[in-house]
């Protein structure tokens, strides 16, 4: 309960100081958050920081891809596609070398 009465008496204040401070005040700080992207050295560090990241989250998903690709491969059902030579699957139908299910027939292959 304690809680909730510290956020609303919270959020009340805020809402009056930033109500008291007006459009005025609002046009003033967003003029001054522009002008601060717009300094040379701001935009420069954010760029050296955008390419890092880049390239940061480039090679994280490079190596994640190499470790699922390795597991998920080793752990391949033989019933998809590429999995193998003829196998059975369940006991009842033969599967193709190329995946593909045997017919009720008993025919592999198209």
């Amino acid at each position: 309960m304690r809680a909730k009465i510290v956020f609303v008496s919270g959020f009340a204040t805020g809402y009056v100081l930033g109500s008291r401070a007006g459009r005025a005040r609002y046009e003033q700080i967003a003029a001054a958050a522009r002008a601060f992207a717009r300094n040379p050295k701001v935009a420069s560090t954010t760029g050296h920081l955008q390419h890092q990241a880049s390239e940061a989250l480039a090679t994280a998903k490079d190596k994640a891809v190499g470790a699922i690709g390795d597991r998920l491969q080793e752990r391949r059902p033989s019933w998809l596609p590429g999995g193998g030579g003829a196998r059975t699957y369940e006991g009842e139908a033969t599967v193709a070398a190329d995946g593909w299910p045997a017919g009720s027939n008993g025919h592999v292959g198209p």
